[in-house]
């Protein structure tokens, strides 16, 4: 240890002062990892942000130099914004399966070249398309660069990371609004734009020589080298992950009011300066450069406040985010109500101190949630509804007019209730995260245990169905069921009416998809699979009751069974002939209107359709609903038929006799609970679950055939 305390030492000593500071300052929040991943993000998003405060401070300039309105100068901003912030979707989509260091080069030579071009052009058409190109390269900031950094660094080291990062922001705010005030009473606005290709340009190549991290490695390395090697999720999948996450699921309702109240803060608070208080670009500039200071010693405090909240619960960071947010919605208010500029700036300071608490809780709070994998496209997709809010809550209702009538700070006023209401329901998502961040890595962990055990062949579990909660709008039905079936099995599902057996059966073939837990298929992750892609993989549902298309004949039928593999003529033609060989009956009806069939042919034809979906999970959902015992016997046989064909089967009754006559293991379920798990001659021992209205006639001989030898009830 000494040996190397004299080897360190004399490097420190030739730092100079300044720039020991600085690694100091990065080195402490990275735990003892590599710096440059921290300091080549950080720079870029300082630059960037650079340009959009300048853009902020110089907007009443801009405006008079393309003569436009109020009204005009919000509706480019927004409209610039709403293309810009809903790039960012396919941008993260893309960035979680493609190498994500490339994205931040491209985004900064997007930045560099377009700010360049925001002072050459002096078309107001060319300037707005210069301006969404400039802003396409911003919008990495806020989605890879995140996602990089967790990836890059240690979990219990995200708090100083992240707040390190987004002080890259407030550090373009402080500097951005002054450097550009003064170079415009200088030279000119456009000058102030020009100057950033330099330092954008050179901080870029530096970029290329990040090296891409390993997703979800500083979780769980080893689970996420095994999870790296699944096929990536295709991108409807992908927004059905995400969406199905409670905490996110708020957070992005909340952006729709945030935006609508964010997106205006843009202009409305220059045009305030300038046209109320008569500021000029030097003034704004120093202005908007103070209150970002402010801005940054929130983010500074929220640091050290992120991991008390933490120690004290994962869903505490969300909660006092939500009520900051309420805060600066009242400082906003006060703000507009200033009648005098000196309290008009304290009311800003104070304002953009409270907004910098924000920042480092809300984005830790959504790493921990968004799972590895989807983890750049849950940091982008908040961008879409900021711009739904914007343009349902602003632009729409012409609530930008305001400005030219009445006065920036009434623009300004009319916000304040968005802020509280956003604030408000962002609060309301602390119930959630310490599941969704659970869930995250579990399904990380999972995923690679399972491909692992799939390679090496050591298990047969065919379907896991792991801590699943199912619900159809607000009313839950399914609570935290686990399930499992082996390949080969066959699986009787019982329960009464409204048990959840239905529901659990649409969860697996994606007819409906869970709000929390997870769902895999021979060790691939199903949980928000579409019903064609189950299909595809081989699960097919035999829906409870009618089944069948009754205009259609039974061959009809058959065919409709068969669209997915109607190009597969030798697959149709053994299929075919296995269907006449197992239901002989249904060759005599080929044509005949499957409706007019009795209710046990029906099922037979049922039955043939999923034999020619060539399952190879068949899940029955009540196979003797309304049927007289002789035709469910009937129905058994040709069960164990199929099943003695290498099919595995989930079988859904009410009735206990009919489970025991096919069914070796069996589940039982009540008010959307697993009861039982275990052999189904010892769930009649169990009292407890079956009560006496579910047990009638049990006591009868339990198999409907008395001569197959099964088991009988004692």
């Amino acid at each position: 240890m000494k040996t190397a305390d004299k080897q360190q030492t004399p490097i420190q000593e030739r730092r100079p002062p300044g720039i020991a500071q600085i690694y100091n300052y990065f080195a402490k929040a990275t735990g003892g990892l590599a710096i440059a991943p921290l300091m080549i993000l950080f720079a870029l998003f300082f630059f960037d942000e650079f340009d959009t405060q300048a853009f902020g401070v110089l907007a009443p300039n801009i405006k008079h130099a393309f003569h436009l309105t109020d009204n005009a100068l919000g509706t480019i901003v927004i409209l610039n914004a709403s293309i810009v912030l809903l790039a960012g979707v396919p941008l993260g989509y893309y960035a979680d399966r493609l190498p994500r260091r490339m994205f931040v080069f491209i985004g900064a030579a997007m930045a560099g070249v377009f700010s360049l071009l925001t002072g050459i052009v002096g078309i107001l058409w060319l300037f707005i398309f210069v301006r969404i190109g400039n802003g396409v390269g911003l919008v990495v900031n806020t989605g890879v660069h995140p996602s990089l950094l967790s990836d890059y660094y240690k979990p219990d080291d995200w708090p100083g990371v992240l707040t390190i990062h987004r002080n890259a922001s407030f550090f373009g705010q402080i500097l951005g609004p002054a450097v550009a005030g003064i170079v415009a009473s200088l030279v000119s606005w456009q000058a102030a734009f020009m100057i950033l290709i330099v330092p954008i340009g050179i901080v870029g190549i530096v970029s290329l020589r990040l090296k891409e991290p390993l997703r979800g490695g500083t979780q769980d390395r080893q689970a996420a080298e095994i999870a790296a090697l699944e096929k990536p999720a295709p991108f409807d999948r992908s927004i059905r992950t995400v969406m199905s996450i409670k905490t996110l699921h708020r957070q992005y309702i909340s952006w729709i009011f945030i935006g609508a109240g964010y997106i205006p803060l843009s202009f409305a608070i220059p045009l305030l300066l300038e046209r109320r208080f008569h500021v000029q670009p030097f003034g704004r500039g120093l202005i908007v450069a103070i209150s970002a200071a402010a801005a940054f010693s929130g983010v500074m405090w929220s640091r050290s406040l992120t991991q008390k909240w933490l120690g004290q619960g994962m869903g505490k960071p969300l909660e006092w985010t939500g009520w900051v947010l309420c805060i600066v919605g009242v400082g906003i208010g006060a703000i507009a109500a200033s009648p005098v500029l000196w309290l008009a700036i304290i009311f800003f300071l104070l304002t953009s101190f409270a907004g910098g608490l924000f920042w480092t809780p809300f984005f830790v709070t959504e790493t921990f949630v968004a799972p590895a994998r989807v983890r750049t496209l849950a940091l982008s997709l908040g961008n879409a509804f900021l711009i739904a809010g914007a343009w349902l809550l602003v632009l729409l209702p012409g609530l930008v007019r305001i400005s030219d009538h009445a006065g920036p700070q009434w623009l300004l006023a009319a916000s304040v209730p968005y802020w509280i209401i956003g604030g408000l329901v962002l609060r309301s998502g602390r119930h959630f995260v310490l599941n969704d961040a659970t869930r995250a890595l579990e399904m990380l962990q999972m995923t690679a245990k399972l491909r692992e055990e799939r390679l090496s062949r050591t298990t047969d579990k065919l379907l896991i169905v792991s801590n699943a909660d199912v619900a159809y709008g607000q009313t839950q039905v399914l609570f935290g069921v686990n399930f499992e079936v082996r390949e080969g099995e066959l699986v009787a599902l019982l329960g009464t009416n409204g048990a959840g057996k239905s529901t659990l059966l649409k969860s697996i073939s994606g007819l409906v998809h869970p709000i929390g837990g997870a769902i895999f298929f021979d060790g691939e992750d199903i949980t928000f699979h579409d019903p064609e892609e189950t299909a595809e993989m081989g699960i097919i549902q035999m829906p409870g009751g009618k089944s069948v298309f009754p205009s259609l004949t039974v061959k009809e039928n058959m065919d409709m069974a068969a669209w997915l593999y109607h190009k597969d003529t030798a697959h149709m033609k053994e299929s075919y002939d296995t269907v006449y060989d197992v239901f002989p009956i249904l060759r005599d009806r080929i044509g005949q209107q499957a409706g007019s069939l009795s209710g046990g042919e029906q099922q037979m034809l049922s039955l043939a359709q999923a034999l020619i979906a060539k399952p190879r999970l068949l899940m029955i959902d009540e196979l003797s609903l309304g049927l007289a015992p002789l035709v469910v016997q009937q129905l058994l046989e040709i069960v164990k038929t199929i099943h003695a064909r290498g099919t595995t089967i989930i079988l859904v009754e009410q009735s206990v006799n009919v489970a025991l006559t096919v069914a070796e293991h069996a589940y039982f379920m009540e008010k959307g609970q697993i009861r039982y798990d275990g052999p189904t001659d010892e769930l009649l021992k169990r009292t407890d679950i079956l009560r006496s209205v579910f047990l009638e006639g049990a006591k009868s001989v339990v198999g409907v055939s008395a001569g197959n030898g099964r088991r009988r009830s004692k």
